[in-house]
């Protein structure tokens, strides 16, 4: 016998209506109540008519995923599927599927306008690899629910989360000033590195707020690669007095400075403490294992999710916010 939604409405000891509004991912309904309707729908194996929903209510309940899928995309951007992986599970508890498209900045306009015109989407989230001005235009003239994963370098009126950098760049000077080192340097990417820049601002403010400074000398700037970061190290090591301890902007740039100091005959964290910031993907595969600033971007994922279903439902919602969930997991590379 066909499973109806009174049934379930029965079962589970609610209205039709409450019922309805679980299938459709009102925000009225609780996330306690709904999560006890889903279940009886899953215990009575009923599945409402995607369809019918569709043509009733005249939304998809999908979400489009727009970023750079090219190859090697995973090793140049480690942070990608546990973000995806964040977004999607939050998506799903909300009755939203998500749908994966590959594309890249100067695709993405176009590729957006069509999801747009076609209707085939009720939201798009879009990595902040492959923004671009007209991208932006496109999404705020139309003010279509979008959020961006990422805060975009230039300036708009787009809805995005991030991770905040500049705390987390506060938290490792205030780190490794409570374990005893005064004299700190910081290696990161150029100054087109959003991330990088503003960890480093974080480090400036944290060691000032120890009385502390930051040193010009102590600071290296170039590409964010494992050669830069050896030739950084380099450098900094041949200036007395030597620092005794580095942060690292990301894992590439500490990969070439611990290369760096190894050569130089140096042993970590004996002669010098060595931070860096996210615990993937070689902090933990580096001898020996660095101490990190870890930053939860499956969270940041799933705060975008539930930010992009709101937007869904309030269209003149605006959000640019930062995530402040960083947290020091201390390995060997410091004392």
């Amino acid at each position: 016998m066909k499973v109806t939604i009174r049934k379930v409405s029965e079962v589970a000891g609610v209205s039709v209506s409450t019922v309805s509004k679980v299938i459709n991912g009102h925000y009225s309904i609780s996330e306690k109540t709904a999560e006890h309707v889903r279940k009886v729908m899953e215990d009575l194996n009923y599945y409402p008519n995607a369809s019918a929903q569709s043509f009733a209510t005249g939304d998809t309940k999908t979400i489009v995923l727009l970023a750079e899928m090219s190859p090697n995309t995973a090793f140049r951007n480690p942070h990608m599927f546990e973000i995806v992986a964040g977004l999607e599970e939050s998506l799903r508890k909300r009755g939203y599927r998500l749908v994966l498209h590959g594309t890249d900045s100067t695709s993405a306009c176009a590729l957006a306008k069509d999801i747009i015109s076609r209707k085939s989407a009720d939201g798009i989230a879009v990595h902040v690899g492959i923004m671009s001005h007209p991208l932006a235009a496109l999404l705020t003239q139309l003010r279509f629910p979008h959020i961006i994963l990422g805060m975009p370098d230039f300036d708009s009126q787009v809805c995005w989360i991030d991770n905040n950098n500049t705390y987390s760049g506060t938290v490792a000077a205030s780190y490794l000033v409570s374990r005893g080192y005064r004299n700190i340097a910081f290696i990161g990417g150029k100054s087109y590195d959003l991330g990088s820049t503003h960890r480093l601002n974080g480090v400036k403010q944290g060691l000032t707020g120890s009385g502390i400074q930051l040193e010009d000398k102590n600071i290296w700037l170039g590409d964010s690669t494992r050669a830069e970061g050896y030739q950084m190290t380099v450098s900094l090591l041949n200036q007395k007095p030597l620092p005794d301890a580095i942060i690292c902007a990301n894992n590439y740039i500490a990969l070439g400075c611990v290369d760096a100091i190894r050569d130089k005959g140096m042993k970590i964290p004996k002669d010098i403490g060595v931070m860096t910031f996210d615990d993937y993907p070689f902090s933990q595969i580096i001898e020996p294992q660095l101490t990190v600033v870890d930053i939860n971007v499956r969270d940041m994922g799933a705060q975008a999710a539930k930010f992009l279903v709101d937007i869904i439902r309030h269209p003149n919602m605006q959000i640019q916010t930062y995530i402040t969930t960083s947290n020091v997991i201390t390995r060997q590379s410091t004392k």
